[in-house]
Parts: C-alpha cells; sequence; structure tokens
C-alpha cells in the first residue's frame, strides 16, 4: 500500500508564528533564533501526516526544544570556528542526530515510529574533505557526484525504528553522472527559456531524489515517488510570489505553505516492485 504524505497547516498560523518570532529574534539580537526554528519544525510536523501507514495514519510530532539548539549551536558554532571549520562535519552529525532523535510519528493505536542516526563525524569528515577538494580540482563538476555520495551516507546511515526496534533502513541509489545530465539538461533549457523552465527543473530534481530514494520497511522493498508536475508548481510560485509582492510580503507565509503542501502532499512512498540497482 502506498504511504502519502499530508500537510494541512494555515497560513494565518504561519504567519502569527513567523511574526512573534521574527520580532524576538530581531528584539534578542538573534538569541531568540534556535528557539524561533524550533516553533517552525514543530508547526511543520504538528501539521503533517503520512496517510495509510500500517498501523493507520500517523501523525508526525517534534519534541526538541529551542534551549536545546541554542545550547548545540553555540558549542558548534564555537568549535568550528576554533577549528577553522574542520570540525564542522561532527557539528553536522549532532544536529542531524538531535533532529532525528526528537522527531517522532505516532500511530492511532499509541506505536512511535522514529529515524535513528548512526553516521559519525570523522567518516563525514572523510566525504567532505575529499568530495571538496575533487570539486576544487574538476571545477565543480565532482559537486554532482560528491551531492549524490552525501544523500547516500545520511541515508545509508539513517535506520527506522518502530518502539526501539529497527524495522527499516534507507539508501539513494543514484550516479553522479544522472544527477549531472539532470541538471546539465535543465540549466540549458532554463537559459534558453529566460528562466520560465526553472520550475519544471526544480519539479525534475524533487523527481530524481524522491525516485532513487529506496527503503525497506518490515521487510518491505519500498521507493519514493514525486507525483507534482512543473506547471502546478509555476503557478504557485507565479501567484505566490506576485501576492508576496503586492502585500509587501505579508502573503509570503501563505505562500510558504502553499510551496510546503505541494512538496509534501505529492510525496509518495510506494512498494518497490523491481529490484534495487547497483549505486555507482
Amino acid at each position: 500500500m502506498e504511504k502519502k504524505f499530508e500537510f494541512n497547516g494555515t497560513g494565518g498560523a504561519l504567519f502569527v508564528k513567523m511574526l512573534v518570532g521574527i520580532l524576538l529574534t530581531a528584539i534578542t539580537a538573534g538569541i531568540y533564533g534556535p528557539w524561533f526554528a524550533v516553533s517552525i519544525y514543530r508547526y511543520l510536523a504538528d501539521n503533517t501526516k503520512i496517510k495509510k501507514a500500517q498501523r493507520g495514519d500517523l501523525q508526525l510530532a517534534f519534541s526538541g526544544t529551542g534551549g536545546q539548539l541554542f545550547v548545540k549551536g553555540l558549542l558548534g558554532g564555537l568549535l568550528c570556528a576554533i577549528t577553522l571549520g574542520i570540525y564542522t562535519p561532527w557539528f553536522m552529525v549532532k544536529l542531524n542526530r538531535w533532529v532525528c532523535d526528537n522527531a517522532v510519528a505516532k500511530a492511532p493505536d499509541g506505536t512511535l515510529y522514529r529515524l535513528q542516526f548512526n553516521g559519525s563525524g570523522g567518516a563525514l569528515f572523510v566525504k567532505m574533505l575529499v568530495g571538496i577538494l575533487l570539486t576544487a580540482i574538476t571545477f565543480c563538476i565532482y559537486s554532482f557526484w560528491f551531492t549524490v555520495g552525501l544523500q547516500r551516507y545520511f541515508l545509508q546511515n539513517t535506520a527506522i525504528l518502530e518502539g526501539n526496534k529497527v524495522i527499516g533502513n534507507q539508501d539513494f541509489v543514484a550516479t553522479g553522472g544522472q544527477l549531472f545530465v539532470t541538471c546539465l539538461i535543465g540549466a540549458l533549457l532554463t537559459t534558453i527559456t529566460f528562466g520560465i523552465y526553472s520550475f519544471w527543473f526544480q519539479v525534475k530534481l524533487f523527481k530524481f531524489f524522491a525516485s532513487h530514494h529506496y527503503l525497506v520497511i518490515a521487510g518491505k522493498p519500498c521507493q519514493g515517488r514525486f507525483d507534482g508536475d512543473g506547471f502546478s508548481y509555476f503557478i504557485v510560485n507565479l501567484v505566490g510570489g506576485l501576492l508576496s509582492g503586492i502585500t509587501f510580503g505579508i502573503y509570503t507565509p501563505w505562500f510558504i505553505v502553499k510551496m510546503t503542501k505541494f512538496q509534501l502532499n505529492n510525496l509518495v512512498i510506494a512498494p518497490r516492485t523491481v529490484a534495487k540497482p547497483s549505486a555507482a
């Protein structure tokens, strides 16, 4: 059975959160930023469900606090500065683990599902060091392989738990060459059409990353899918951009909600009917 995401947030609720968050962040010279970020995470989770899961619709929730994020951000930022950026991979791993540990999906019978990130800063450091060097040497051409490698690293190191039991794993089976071709064609068409194709290009990327996301959940092989189309995305951006401009930015929260609905409500986890290809 296909599992679909459903986002039901409203622009009005997000407007209030953003207004309060921006004001408090400005008043506190940025100190309130982590609390603002957590309130947005919680808003997104509280308004998102995974439909038609095995135990019924799953309601997402986020339990992290602004204080926790503030401490992690402060310590991580200081260590990154002291080490001239070397600590960055360890900082990224700690933040990703914190997000996974505090995000849950609850079934109607009370069963909790969550993600468990098991990656290490050392492994990520090596990947980033090699990736950055090769990207620089190849005048950014290697960046596509670097991007695919990072996506694979994070997914392969993120398990799916039911309670405290691991019931699933993830993988990203794509090649840098495939992403390179997708981006090359997209960039050329975007240039030829004076930017108009950029919305179709973005949807192509949504589809690329979703379709190469492979999962095994409770022994059942699954694969991601994105059902949105470029024209719908173009309309969302056209109307949202115009109304945000006309209202001097006031419409922005409603625009963000429509964009989020487009991206989440078109995301599907479907049963996989073909064998998983080998990553290259």
